[in-house]
């Protein structure tokens, strides 16, 4: 089960995507404040892996993910190959790059770029990194 902590970093990203201009389609688990996400189908598995989240871009029509990664699940060989697999993702027709986007605590920021350093990522324009303040994290 997901944690608070988890869907609120969740809800972020997929906010960030929304003002993005993103129509969210899928979601995973139910977030505090997630009104009519919640009611959203679970994403599909792609690769093995499935997103926290994703969307379609309402004018170009290009796919978007969602990632959301609590300080424990930053340094996994799980988040490891999903970032991999997400980042990588290409639109079949146009071969334009999918975006990622990736909500962590901000004091797990560099962290994740380490992370995503060693993995041959950092710096990687399709990677979109939210750092949400910690003290918005706390469970109520």
């Amino acid at each position: 089960m997901a944690t608070h902590s988890h869907q609120t970093l969740l809800l972020w990203a997929v906010r960030r995507m929304v003002a993005d201009g993103f129509v969210i389609t899928g979601y995973d688990g139910k977030s505090a404040q997630g009104g009519s996400l919640n009611l959203l189908p679970k994403p599909f598995v792609f690769a093995g892996s499935r997103p926290d989240a994703w969307g379609i871009h309402q004018t170009s029509m290009l796919f978007g993910f969602a990632e959301a990664k609590t300080p424990l699940d930053i340094d996994t060989a799980h988040t490891r190959r999903q970032i991999q697999i997400f980042s990588a993702v290409k639109m079949k027709t146009s071969r334009a790059p999918c975006p990622l986007y990736v909500a962590v605590p901000r004091s797990s920021l560099s962290l994740f770029q380490t992370v995503l350093a060693d993995i041959g990522l950092g710096g990687a324009p399709t990677i979109l990194l939210l750092g949400v303040p910690d003290i918005l994290l706390e469970a109520a």
